[in-house]
């Protein structure tokens, strides 16, 4: 657990930029787990289809299309998500002050009935929580 995790609530912000899906601005802690090996770092923004986060540029980090295990706390001791994605994008981040972050988009694979009841949950409380802060 290289990566400083960050568990504090923030506003959320609905994003959807013509997406399929809207995104929720969130943060929280994520770790991905590939290849035998686990890195930690923070969530960037969730969505019905997929996870943003961003990591160490130090630590070793997954591939593109590399199968992967997310392991997400958002909102609480009560929204822990355990999920399995493909990586579909790593990006340097927009903001110039974290050159040391990668950012790697996940896109949720062949999710359990518990883990789609646990995202569903979680996007719902977002959405609330949205709802309110407008």
């Amino acid at each position: 657990m290289n990566a400083r995790l960050n568990n504090q609530l923030a506003p959320i912000e609905v994003l959807s930029e013509g997406r399929r899906y809207q995104r929720f601005v969130k943060e929280g802690a994520a770790a991905i787990t590939f290849r035998g090996l686990t890195v930690t770092g923070n969530l960037v923004n969730l969505s019905v289809s997929g996870v943003l986060a961003n990591f160490s540029s130090k630590d070793s980090l997954p591939g593109i299309f590399e199968e992967v295990n997310i392991h997400l706390e958002a909102a609480g001791q009560d929204n822990i998500l355990e999920l399995h994605g493909t990586v579909v994008r790593i990006q340097v981040p927009r903001e110039y002050e974290k050159q040391d972050l990668i950012e790697i988009a996940v896109n949720f694979v062949d999710l359990h009935p518990a883990a789609k009841h646990g995202l569903q949950k979680l996007i719902k409380y977002l959405l609330v929580k949205a709802i309110r802060y407008k």
